[in-house]
């Protein structure tokens, strides 16, 4: 049996087994639906519940097996007799909407310790909801298909984006795309209530850095305070305010949609322009780009869950790493500098945020595995014998052995157990050679041989930064990738 017919029987089994939760909590959601809520009196709860139930056992079905197309059936059948909806396609798909994000829910609270499951079978649930939504409006709407596609094609996408600022390039991508829109931005709203410019096209660096808006000031405040959409055209009547918001942007067409969850909680605001010779935006724009804020608004709540699932895991590693420094004052901070001149390298070297934030995490735990040495080796003030050294070079195994079982830091390992390889394969722990280390491991390898020379130690002085520049220039190409010395000795120079 292959892993993915494993994945799926092992979500079928899941959904199955807690049918009566998930169809309870979407039953009763279900009346924040806006058709639903109005038609509440006519199409009561109760009603709702039978038709959920008979829905989602077919569906549960074609999760495990795509050609058994008895639910698409019985989603149509449901809908003519009543119980999903009052003959409203609209209602439906939104009811489509909503399931999904309580199955992804269901599914973030079980496997929150297998990301890489939980995506798969996110992406699964999000595939099948898909072929949902577009069967229903086949069948009922009158719509753009392309268009609708597009959407759908989105929601997988962001199903599987891996960090926030994929996430929200995915959104702005495909609204500048299907909007024929100029410019975009994402704002998003911190704690303190205040929305800022999360990603963006077309925008000038300094204006991204600092706009800002207090949620209800300006258009995009007064949008995530009212959680209502606005669009303004050239020759239309306008406030003052938004006047002078609009002033030297050479925009005829702009528009600002609210990206909020099912229960209104308002995240942030999706905002695009268009310039002179475009359509102006309209009602068909404000219905696409509203869908769509709302998958990005279920995608950016998903991922917030994750990352404090993930904090629990990784604060608790982090933790570990400081009681290592602790451990001996000689060596205190040590990872903290190590993880500064690594980053450092790492932006220098024009690598992605998310590299970036595997090397940071990557640094501050390269040394997690000496944990398992004992102090007296650790602490020795002389010359370590050969067995004692040996028994040093285990310490990435160790650390490998400590992180291994976190899913959420998977992507770090590399370079947390190759860190001590060198440039020519005269290292340890596997022997690699050249561009065969992973990048990160070759960074963080020159961090630290920085921070180890330039730092007292009980068996001799640190040496002047002068000085171990020279020897990181004597050994590139021999112990160090001569490309990652060269970026660190710019971002010594800066």
């Amino acid at each position: 049996m292959n892993a993915n017919r494993k994945i799926k029987e092992e979500l079928t089994e899941q959904l199955i087994l807690n049918k009566d939760s998930i169809v309870s909590s979407w039953a009763s959601q279900i009346m924040k639906v806006p058709g639903h809520r109005k038609h509440k009196t006519i199409v009561p709860v109760g009603r709702h519940k039978k038709g959920m139930n008979r829905f989602f056992k077919l569906f549960a079905a074609y999760l495990q097996n795509r050609h058994d197309t008895r639910s698409l059936k019985c989603l149509t059948s449901l809908m003519r007799e009543g119980y999903l909806s009052i003959n409203n396609a609209e209602d439906i798909i939104h009811g489509q909407m909503l399931l999904r994000k309580i199955i992804a829910e269901f599914l973030l609270s079980k496997y929150k310790q297998n990301l890489e499951k939980l995506r798969k079978m996110l992406y699964l649930v999000t595939a099948a909801i898909d072929v949902n939504i577009l069967h229903i409006s086949s069948v009922r709407r009158k719509r753009d298909f392309k268009r609708l596609h597009t959407l759908v094609k989105l929601g997988r996408k962001l199903v599987i984006a891996r960090d926030l600022n994929r996430l929200l390039d995915v959104v702005i991508d495909t609204a500048l795309k299907e909007s024929d829109a100029d410019r975009a931005s994402v704002m998003l709203a911190n704690k303190q209530g205040v929305l800022k410019i999360n990603a963006s096209v077309g925008i000038p660096e300094d204006v991204v850095e600092e706009a800002e808006e207090q949620i209800g000031e300006g258009i995009a405040g007064k949008v995530a305070k009212t959680n209502k959409p606005i669009i303004i055209n050239e020759g239309e009547k306008i406030s003052k305010d938004i006047r002078r918001s609009m002033k030297g942007l050479s925009i005829v067409s702009a528009i600002s949609i609210p990206i909020a969850t099912e229960d209104s909680e308002v995240l942030g605001v999706l905002n695009l322009g268009k310039y002179p010779g475009k359509n102006l935006f309209d009602k068909e724009d404000v219905e696409l780009l509203s869908i769509l804020a709302y998958e990005a608004a279920t995608s950016i709540r998903s991922y917030q869950l994750v990352l404090e699932t993930e904090g629990l895991y990784i604060g608790t590693i982090f933790a570990l790493a400081a009681a290592l420094d602790a451990r001996d004052h000689y060596t205190h901070g040590h990872s903290r500098k190590v993880a500064r001149y690594a980053v450092s390298i790492a932006k220098e070297m024009k690598l992605s945020r998310y590299e970036v934030d595997i090397i940071r995490r990557a640094s501050l735990l390269h040394d997690i595995g000496k944990i398992g040495i004992p102090d007296k080796i650790l602490e020795k003030p002389g010359r370590l014998t050969r067995k004692e050294y040996e028994i040093v070079k285990k310490h990435p195994k160790v650390a490998v052995d400590i992180l291994k079982p976190i899913p959420q830091l998977k992507d770090i390992l590399p370079g947390v157990y190759h860190e001590h390889e060198r440039y020519d394969g005269k290292g340890y722990i596997a022997g690699l050679k050249g561009d065969a280390i992973p990048l990160e491991a070759r960074i963080i390898g020159v961090a630290d041989a920085f921070d180890a020379m330039t730092s007292e130690r009980p068996y001799r002085k640190a040496l002047p930064h002068k000085e171990a520049i020279v020897e990181l220039k004597k050994n590139a190409g021999a112990q160090f990738d001569p490309e990652v010395v060269e970026a660190f000795l710019k971002t010594l120079k800066k």
